[in-house]
């Protein structure tokens, strides 16, 4: 059987998702991890504050992108929302470390969180509702696994250059300076990328007579979860793998630096190498999910998951830190590039926005609102107390990415059910 003939996406698509993907990634990354070291540094060292930051953000996240991918499929327009968006994202993102100069340690926790939740509200209607749909559109079954390779190396990428650009910043000049130098960065990504991108031509569904909040609540419908059978059990295992990650990555910065005693200019230098390592080898691992399939890879990319969050919960000198943030770190990606393709394919184009709020309850709410909590819990009981300023808190332990394998291998349990059925159903 001779493969189909790839689908070309042109020039100026490409730069665009360069673009638009590596500085929205550099946003998330700033939001995901070091939002969370600015607050342990300069608001509370206490854990509760930023489970409950990061709570918060999922769930204005997932309204976010429910309401506005909705819209998206409304308009038809997604290059106007992705142009507008990404430019407020990065200057919300260059104003948060305003919360520190509140003196009231009750009003700066309060500050900090409204200013996370509007940086996220940018966010998400930039990327989540309007470029991942813009991604849906223009790429099919012929491209996806590539273009889901190129673009699941950006957030290791993101993680690589703010690690680097922390250590240069953060440790001689202040917080300030590394959120205005990165915000300013999305700003300008954005715009460019915003103004060369094609508008995605994608079938509208007829909404005459369908009101906005009726469409926006008609994805949870019984009939829409049993058409889109195949689509909503691959949300039931990402809901697994995220929640695993969220275990620990809201704390994997602070325990590099604060429990292993790592400095950020140390960490970003020969850490940074490795994640940059583990997404060029994404970038192949998705030519191959092209050619082998999705389904065939993804049991493969959990077990490979799981084994880099315990080889990083066992590590300690840096030579084997550094192996172990590899494997975790190509494991983490490969499995997105995987997922990511499969629920493009599975998604119905003419409500690819909607669909991306509905993947946010799985991918992102249910995720960070209970693998945050989790890790709080166990580095609460298992942590090693300490006062920073005054303030009570802990130091994040080892075994918050134990239990990040552990949850990874439950994952594997509905893939397994989806192989299966996979037996009796064609690949898609």
């Amino acid at each position: 059987m001779t493969q189909p003939t790839k689908t070309k996406l042109g020039r100026n698509n490409w730069i665009a998702i360069v673009l638009l993907a590596f500085s929205g990634q550099i946003a998330w990354v700033i939001e995901n991890s070091w939002f969370n070291t600015f607050v342990n540094d300069v608001i509370s060292p206490d854990p509760k504050v930023i489970s409950m930051m990061v709570a918060l953000s999922a769930v204005t996240a997932t309204i976010t992108t429910l309401v506005m991918g909705t819209l998206s499929d409304r308009l038809g327009k997604r290059k106007a929302i992705i142009l507008v968006s990404y430019i407020l994202w990065g200057i919300s993102t260059m104003v948060f470390p305003a919360a520190g100069a509140v003196h009231s340690a009750t009003l700066a926790i309060v500050a900090v969180v409204a200013l996370d939740c509007l940086m996220t509200f940018f966010g998400s209607t930039a990327n989540d509702a309007s470029f991942n749909a813009w991604l849906t559109n223009i790429t099919d079954e012929t491209n996806r696994g590539t273009v889901s390779g190129v673009t699941e190396l950006f957030p290791l990428l993101a993680m690589v250059v703010t690690t680097i650009v922390s250590g240069m910043l953060i440790e001689y000049f202040g917080y300030t300076l590394f959120f205005t130098s990165m915000g300013l960065l999305v700003v300008l990504c954005g715009l460019v990328g915003g103004l060369l991108m094609e508008e995605a031509h994608f079938p509208r569904e007829k909404t005459e007579g369908v009101g906005f909040w009726k469409q926006v609540f008609s994805g949870f419908s019984v009939r829409n979860v049993r058409e889109n059978r195949m689509l909503f059990s691959l949300y039931f295992c990402v809901l697994l793998f995220s929640i695993a990650e969220q275990i620990c990555m809201p704390y994997q910065i602070i325990y590099f630096t604060k429990t292993l005693g790592y400095s950020y200019d140390v960490i970003g230098v020969n850490l940074g190498l490795m994640v940059l390592l583990s997404g060029v080898a994404g970038v192949f691992f998705g030519r191959l999910v092209d050619r082998v399939g999705k389904q065939k890879l993804l049991l493969v990319t959990l077990l490979i998951s799981a084994l880099g969050f315990l080889l990083v919960s066992l590590a300690r000198g840096m030579a084997f830190l550094c192996v172990a943030i590899f494997v975790m770190a190509f494991g983490m990606v490969s499995k997105l590039i995987v997922t990511g393709a499969w629920i493009k394919d599975l998604t119905p184009p003419s409500s690819a926005g909607q669909f991306q709020g509905i993947r946010m309850i799985f991918w992102v709410l249910l995720p960070m609102v209970i693998g945050p909590f989790i890790g709080e819990r166990i580095i609460s009981t298992f942590g090693q107390p300490i006062v920073v300023d005054g303030k009570a808190g802990f130091l994040p332990t080892h075994l918050v990415f134990v239990a990040a394998a552990i949850a990874t291998l439950i994952a594997i349990l509905p893939v397994v059910r989806m192989i299966r059925g996979a037996k009796r159903t064609p690949d898609r």
